[in-house]
C-alpha cells in the first residue's frame, strides 16, 4: 500500500587529491580529476577531466566565478556561472548558485538558493563539452 522511498545516493568523502585553501585566490581556469576541495576563491572555469569520476567540494567560504563541471559535486559556497554535474549534485544550506544547473541526481537542503534554471539530464544523455572557436579577424586591405 505504501511505497518505500528510494535511498538517496550519498557521495563518499575519503580524501581530496587537491585543495584550494581559504587563504588562496586563483585567477585562471582549473582542470582536475579525483577530488578537489575549494575553500578559497577561483576566478575562472573549474572543470573535471572528462571520463573521470571526480568530486568537487565547495565549502561555505569558497567562491567560484566561472562555469563549473564535475562528476559529483557537494556545494556549500557560491558559484557565479553555470554548473554541470554528470551524476550527483548536493546543494547544502549555504549554497548560492547564480547560473543554470544541469544535473542527473539532485539533493537540495533548505536554505540553498539557485538564481537560474534547474535542468535534469536524461539517464542516457551524455554531457557534451562545447568550446567556442575564436572568431577570425577581418583583414584590412
Amino acid at each position: 500500500m505504501f511505497s518505500k522511498k528510494k535511498p538517496v545516493s550519498r557521495v563518499a568523502i575519503d580524501q581530496f587529491s587537491s585543495l584550494i585553501s581559504g587563504n588562496l585566490s586563483l585567477v585562471g581556469d582549473v582542470t582536475f580529476e579525483e577530488g578537489l576541495k575549494i575553500s578559497g576563491e577561483v576566478q575562472g572555469n573549474v572543470s573535471h577531466k572528462p571520463g573521470t569520476h571526480s568530486l568537487l567540494a565547495l565549502s561555505a567560504e569558497g567562491r567560484i566565478e566561472g562555469n563549473v563541471s564535475s562528476y559529483d559535486a557537494l556545494i556549500d559556497g557560491t558559484i557565479v556561472g553555470d554548473l554541470v554535474v554528470e551524476h550527483l549534485l548536493e546543494l547544502h544550506s549555504n549554497a548560492r548558485v547564480q547560473g543554470n544547473i544541469r544535473y542527473r541526481q539532485l539533493s537540495m537542503e533548505n536554505g540553498a538558493v539557485v538564481d537560474g534554471s534547474l535542468n535534469r539530464m536524461g539517464d542516457d544523455e551524455e554531457v557534451a563539452q562545447v568550446f567556442e572557436l575564436p572568431r577570425p579577424q577581418a583583414r584590412e586591405g
